[in-house]
């Protein structure tokens, strides 16, 4: 992290508490049945919730979940993982919202 860590604001808030709050902006969630990131519309504004690899997002925030997306496999035909790791995860997720910003 070469310090970067030390520049980061961290808030520990209750997740669900702060989606319903905000209930007028888009919740994106990364889900294996969801809409291909590549192809769905996003926006400048919202939140992205992760889930762990073995469990995924919670229930109580999958229902809070407005936009589910799905990092398809690559090649396309190929079999891979069903999933992949959480840093990794959300490492093309956020690569991808800010790639269209």
């Amino acid at each position: 992290t070469m310090g970067a860590i030390a520049r980061v604001n961290v808030h520990y808030v209750d997740l669900k508490d702060l989606l319903t709050k905000n209930s007028s902006l888009p919740v994106f969630g990364a889900l294996l049945e969801g809409e291909n990131i590549y192809e769905a519309k996003l926006p400048k504004n919202g939140f992205i919730v992760m889930g762990n690899e073995g469990k995924g997002i919670s229930h109580d925030i999958q229902k809070l979940v407005t936009h589910k997306l799905f990092i398809p496999n690559y090649p396309a035909n190929a079999q891979t993982s069903e999933s992949l790791n959480v840093a990794l995860a959300a490492a093309i997720v956020c690569s991808e919202f800010r790639r269209r910003v």
